[in-house]
């Protein structure tokens, strides 16, 4: 992905764009790759195995590998305690929350922005929910 998403509706909005060109011209910029392969992938980039992220997000072991295998949707906070399970960087939280369609996490609203603090403290599932109770929020498990 190289292409900014306001670039992406720039070309959208323009009179001379039809779809089919621009879905040819930008097919590698397209969110299409399902879930289960992205975490795959993750696995790989960060160099640790399923059942350490498992583990470290809180989620229940078999619902865990569940998500990893694609058999089970999960919500935007199940995603975002896998997100302190492995712990991502924010660009990679940001597209697993996108891929598994939900929205990313957004400095405006409180709950998201002590999230995001936490993704860059690289906070443990259970240091950020201890966080989140603190300040009043509802805690991801």
């Amino acid at each position: 992905m190289e292409k900014r998403t306001q670039e992406l509706m720039v070309m959208l909005q323009s009179d001379g764009c039809s779809l089919e060109e621009y879905l040819q011209e930008n097919q590698g910029e397209l969110l299409e790759m399902p879930l289960a392969q992205y975490l795959q992938q993750l696995l790989e980039t960060y160099q640790v195995n399923k059942g350490e992220v498992i583990h470290r997000s809180g989620l229940n072991q078999i619902y865990g590998y569940q998500i990893f295998a694609g058999s089970k949707a999960p919500g935007r906070d199940k995603l975002l305690a896998l997100c302190f399970g492995f712990p991502l960087e924010l660009t990679d939280a940001q597209r697993l929350l996108r891929l598994g369609g939900h929205s990313e996490l957004y400095p405006r609203r409180r709950r998201d922005s002590a999230l995001l603090l936490g993704l860059r403290e690289k906070l443990t599932t259970v240091e950020m929910d201890d966080l989140l109770y603190e300040l009043g929020e509802q805690t991801l498990l």
